[in-house]
């Protein structure tokens, strides 16, 4: 197995906080009028906005279309796991890992077939995006504040 960097571990605790701390937005309605539920391939494009961290797609369990991130290190970081309460979660990127028999990577365009094109994606991943960012200014003012005398 392949070592997980220390820079690599902070950043996945930087991110899990953020995502914790996040409240959900209102991404309003698609372009049918439906409401737009959060998904983890909005979460991980927004996430890949705010972090170094690379978007994958593909398939979750051979079954389940999914989005998750990949650290610097080529570590695999499942911001919106499938079937899992709780998350996110690291999994250690060596082809030894179990990972690699879970999540199987597929190009964007053949998973979404356009959905991720939609103008009604695209303004939800902007609102994820600043759902993130606040929350990450959340963390920092906690931060501050604890660190004050």
């Amino acid at each position: 197995m392949r070592y997980i960097s220390e820079e690599d571990l902070t950043l996945f605790e930087r991110v899990k906080r953020t995502v914790e701390r996040m409240r959900e937005p209102d991404l309003g309605l698609d372009e049918e009028g439906r409401k737009i539920i959060l998904s983890c391939h909005m979460l991980a494009r927004a996430a890949a906005k705010v972090f170094p961290v690379r978007v994958r797609d593909g398939y979750f369990a051979v079954n389940y279309q999914h989005s998750w991130v990949e650290t610097p290190g080529g570590h695999l970081v499942d911001l919106y796991p499938v079937a899992v309460v709780g998350g996110p979660i690291m999994f250690e990127g060596s082809m030894a890992s179990p990972q690699c028999r879970i999540y199987r990577r597929l190009s964007a365009r053949k998973l979404s077939a356009g959905r991720f094109g939609k103008s009604s994606f695209r303004r939800s991943v902007r609102r994820v995006t600043r759902a993130l960012k606040d929350a990450q200014l959340l963390g920092m003012d906690a931060h501050q504040f604890a660190a004050s005398p």
